[in-house]
């Protein structure tokens, strides 16, 4: 009798065991915070279109992407830990916070392409990127300490040149003599949208700086206590970016609710630059997956920027990437 009750408990027990497993609530997603560099666009779209379709939920992120604005500097907030991941514009940002000290990587870079463009007026005489000497160009504070000295270097251009951007192109629509920068997926839709024709340009990427840019970027505590979380974003986004190149309007309609400045046209426009100009798929993702990170390009561009004075000679470059979540294959 004793040896038929021991066994009865033994089996009820462990009925109550499977019982308050299967009662039990799922352990939740790891709350992560993705710091964009600018409000949504286009440009992002890789990440609202996984957001939208819950690829970050399904292997265990409760992704909160937060858009950018003036004065917020998403490598300031990745460094005092108020974010989880930085969006940076190219590698020179991440190189230079490990060069201050704070070990970061990118995992990932969403754009093979550097997508800023030098826009010129037709009526300037202006046929390529060397006849750009001696105009006058409009570029941003930034930039003057990125891709200028450059361009200064290959093609002659001098500081004298530069003039103020404001971001908006009425300066540059009133001096036919001037050059812009802009955006390739942005500026030139908007002057048509003006001026009823596109404008004419010169792709940096075309004139030989060609940085990675819309960069992933994670802290290396971040990289050493949670690689599967790590894994999770960049699986995640990887499949964003591929849902969004066959089908914009998911990816749209977030970024549209957030920002209402992105129509329909606009975002049709961006996708169709996107795609003619190979900026997020080339020879290297078709190999790789999207968002690789190759090795001997990211070489090149430190070397460039050691070559202009930008950067220290003797500083290990290679500290601030990793292909160990791209090396994943692609479902």
């Amino acid at each position: 009798m004793e040896m038929k009750i021991g066994n009865y408990l033994k089996s009820s027990i462990a009925a109550l065991a499977v019982f308050a497993g299967l009662a039990a609530p799922a352990a939740a997603n790891e709350p992560v915070t993705f710091q964009l560099s600018w409000k949504a666009q286009p440009e992002f779209a890789g990440f609202y279109e996984a957001l939208e379709k819950g690829y970050y939920a399904a292997c265990g992120i409760d992704m909160t992407l937060r858009e950018g604005a003036p004065g917020i500097d998403p490598t300031q907030l990745l460094t005092t830990g108020a974010v989880d991941v930085a969006l940076l514009p190219q590698n020179d940002g991440v190189l230079r916070m490990n060069s201050v000290g704070f070990p970061a990587k990118a995992v990932m870079a969403s754009m093979q392409k550097f997508l800023t463009v030098m826009l010129y007026h037709d009526e300037s005489g202006i046929k390529k990127p060397e006849d750009i000497k001696d105009k006058p160009v409009l570029i941003s504070q930034s930039n003057r300490t990125t891709f200028w000295p450059f361009l200064k270097s290959k093609y002659g251009y001098t500081d004298d040149q530069l003039r103020t951007y404001t971001g908006q192109i009425a300066t540059w629509m009133s001096d036919k003599t001037s050059i812009q920068q802009g955006v390739v997926t942005q500026e030139p839709f908007r002057i048509k949208a003006e001026t009823g024709k596109l404008p004419s340009y010169f792709l940096l990427s075309d004139m030989g700086y060609n940085p990675y840019t819309v960069i992933v970027v994670v802290s290396q505590k971040m990289i050493d206590e949670k690689p599967e979380v790590v894994q999770c974003l960049v699986d995640g986004s990887r499949k964003g970016w591929v849902d969004f190149l066959k089908d914009p309007s998911v990816a749209f309609a977030a970024i549209n609710k957030l920002n209402p400045q992105i129509t329909k046209e606009l975002m049709d426009y961006s996708h169709e630059m996107m795609t003619a100009n190979n900026l997020v798929e080339n020879d290297d993702t078709a190999k790789h997956g999207i968002g690789w990170i190759s090795a001997e390009r990211w070489k090149s561009h430190y070397e460039m920027l050691v070559a202009n004075g930008l950067f220290a000679a003797d500083f290990d470059y290679a500290s601030a990437f990793t292909t160990r979540f791209l090396e994943k294959p692609m479902n």
